[in-house]
């Protein structure tokens, strides 16, 4: 089935949705579909009944729609009545699922397509007829349909759109790192939030925590995945969600003591004993905590794609068949990492910084929250501080997200389970402050605590370890 058709009839039935459900969004509808721009006879009717209702009433039929079908579903005809039934459930179900603001940026493409296929039928009927001046007059006709334009945009005249803003304050994700979250830098929908490290260091792990975090405040997360396989990013989010160690029971989780400003004064440590990956019932464990913990939770889908294949086009087929099929719309995309999709060899940095521009289109169109990654230069690995400059092949990828998070640890760093987040950019917020936090890679935590850097000496306290720190590795 080609794209544009699962295209089609996800949008349908999302459409239906709306204009069902949405008290708002089915007036926006109302004012541009009609009933016989649904392929289907089941759609065409329903849709019949929630526009009358809109005209008569002012708002979506919502629970009467059950009352104008009452014939249909008590009627002679069961498999009918089965059709309607069927129809009328997927529509509950989804009610709470659909991404309005996306399904509204598509209506458009929608309505120019189904005006073009009756077009098509129609012309196709004459030309079967010999009629071939009546065919063009057709499909002239489709290709000149008038359609509602929706949002003509903000008047800075009138106060009542102009100052929308005060009313609708976007609000990102919040992070778990605290440092992050009282800034309001986190992720946000129609943006772009890169992470940047060198090789090796923190960035699937961070991706993994963002991903979680979306999943407690209840987002749809899609984790598209071409670097590690399916089972090892589940495996890692597993050990996120519940502290499970992959084969040490006994765990040092580091704590910190914070000066008078908020700052790191020193570190402590906690032994903690946790389950491992190796104990002999883990299985069991695990298969009543995820049914438990995950089944009250939108849903969170792991897809990995082969390293170097997957291109933008790919993606967005992806998420139309997820759409269409599964019923799924994510709010959350996280891609770990947009460095390893299919690129030009030949133009390199112009393939990687165009991929990136696309990918923060999706973001836009689709109103989600866009999450990737991106591997730091060689430099970085021993610089004291990553940041901006250290970019791999096109520093456009830094201009083009809206968010820039950049990891930093050294071996000193890493032996006490500390790092730091440089926010190198924050669109809407205040940027270029580090946020110091605690770490527990044994357990899957990547950020257990967090404090800002103060102005006492970091270094000194680095190279000569914590104050109570007897030098055991973590």
């Amino acid at each position: 089935m080609k794209t544009e058709e699962r295209l089609s009839g996800a949008l349908q039935e999302n459409i239906l949705t709306l204009l069902v459900w949405d008290d708002n969004a089915s007036k926006l509808i109302r004012a541009a579909v009609t009933p016989h721009l649904f392929e289907s006879a089941v759609f065409r009717e329903i849709a019949g009944f929630a526009i009358d209702f809109i005209d008569q009433f002012k708002e979506a039929i919502k629970e009467h729609l059950p009352d104008h079908l009452e014939l249909i579903l008590n009627g002679d005809d069961k498999r009918k009545a089965s059709s309607y039934k069927r129809l009328m459930d997927n529509l509950f179900v989804g009610k709470d699922a659909v991404n309005a603001d996306y399904v509204i940026s598509q209506l458009t493409k929608f309505i120019r397509q189904q005006n073009l296929k009756s077009a098509v039928v129609r012309a196709v009927e004459c030309i079967e007829d010999g009629r071939i001046d009546a065919a063009e007059v057709e499909l002239q006709k489709g290709l000149n349909t008038q359609i509602v334009s929706f949002d003509i945009g903000t008047r800075m005249n009138d106060p009542a759109s102009s100052l929308l803003f005060l009313d609708q304050v976007e609000q990102p994700l919040m992070t778990g790192i605290n440092e992050l979250d009282k800034r309001g830098v986190g992720p946000m929908r129609k943006e772009q939030l890169l992470v940047m490290a060198p090789a090796g260091m923190g960035k699937s792990w961070f991706m993994i925590h963002l991903g979680k975090w979306a999943l407690l405040q209840q987002q749809c997360v899609i984790h598209v995945t071409l670097e590690m396989s399916e089972r090892r990013v589940a495996q890692r989010y597993i050990q996120s969600f519940f502290a499970i160690s992959k084969r040490h029971a006994r765990v040092r989780l580091p704590v910190l003591k914070r000066d008078r400003d908020g700052a790191m004064d020193d570190v402590f440590y906690e032994d903690v004993q946790r389950m491992t990956l190796e104990d002999a019932n883990i299985r069991t464990k695990l298969h009543s905590r995820v049914q438990r913990d995950f089944r009250r939770r939108p849903p969170l889908i792991i897809k990995e794609f082969a390293t170097g294949v997957l291109t933008v086009s790919h993606l967005e087929a992806y998420l139309d068949g997820l759409e269409r099929f599964h019923k799924i719309t994510p709010d959350v995309l996280i891609i770990d990492y947009p460095d390893l999709m299919a690129v030009d060899a030949a133009n390199l940095r112009t393939s990687l910084g165009e991929n990136n521009k696309r990918l923060r289109g999706l973001a836009v169109s689709r109103n989600l929250a866009m999450i990737i990654a991106s591997q730091s230069n060689r430099e970085s690995a021993k610089a004291k501080l990553v940041d901006g400059s250290h970019a791999s092949e096109d520093f456009s990828k830094i201009a083009t997200a809206d968010t820039v998070l950049t990891y930093t640890q050294t071996r000193a760093e890493k032996k006490l389970g500390l790092a730091r987040l440089f926010t190198e950019k924050a669109r809407n917020e205040e940027g270029k402050f580090i946020s110091l936090i605690t770490q527990a890679y044994d357990i899957g935590q990547f950020a257990i605590d967090s404090a800002h850097m103060g102005e006492g000496d970091y270094w000194a306290f680095l190279n000569g370890g914590a104050k109570n720190n007897d030098d055991e590795e973590d």
